[in-house]
């Protein structure tokens, strides 16, 4: 998902305060939770978004729901963003949140995409490597996927680092339909 400058003003505002008032851990812990519900819910995603449902009413919701169960930071944050008509930005805002969090502590987040599970020792040669290599914490997430037949992706925000043998087929195949042969070196048994 792509994050927005609109949605980087508010997760940029949600950090200082965290980090102002100490609880900037909290506050990204309950806008994911939040930010999870809204993504999964679309009988919510609907209320939040419809023109016909009163601020008050949204408030009113949002009380009910999340007061007592978040910290006041929180309620205040999703009273201003429903002031501001921007509640169905909180995913985006969690994400441009969490991007934010990773620079203040020097945190690198990485994709790992394999075929079959990796082992834990694995997993941590590539984890050691990455961070010595970007001088960074690295928080590794794992995704199984089939069509990549073996081998292993690294995605790195924009860099990606394609050691499939997907990738290595294509490369074959690609070669195979642009090379030429000669016809004086073509024969047939």
């Amino acid at each position: 998902m792509a994050v927005n400058e609109v949605s980087r003003v508010y997760a940029s505002s949600l950090v200082e305060i965290g980090q102002e008032k100490n609880v900037l851990d909290q506050l990204e812990e309950e806008i994911k939770i939040i930010s999870d519900i809204i993504s999964e819910d679309n009988d919510l995603k609907n209320f939040l978004a419809s023109p016909g449902i009163t601020k008050k009413s949204k408030k009113d919701f949002f009380g009910k729901v999340f007061s007592g169960n978040v910290s006041e930071f929180t309620v205040n944050f999703l009273n201003l963003l429903l002031e501001n008509d921007r509640q169905t930005a909180i995913p985006e805002i969690y994400e441009a949140m969490t991007e934010l969090i990773d620079e203040v502590n020097n945190r690198l987040r990485v994709s790992l995409i394999t075929r079959y599970e990796v082992d834990e020792a694995s997993k941590n040669a590539i984890i050691e490597k990455l961070a010595k290599r970007f001088n960074k914490e690295i928080i590794l997430r794992e995704e199984i996927r089939e069509d990549i037949l073996g081998g292993i992706i690294i995605k790195i925000g924009d860099l990606v680092i394609d050691g499939s043998l997907l990738k290595d087929l294509k490369n074959i195949r690609n070669n195979l339909l642009n090379s030429k042969v000669r016809s004086e070196m073509a024969y047939e048994d």
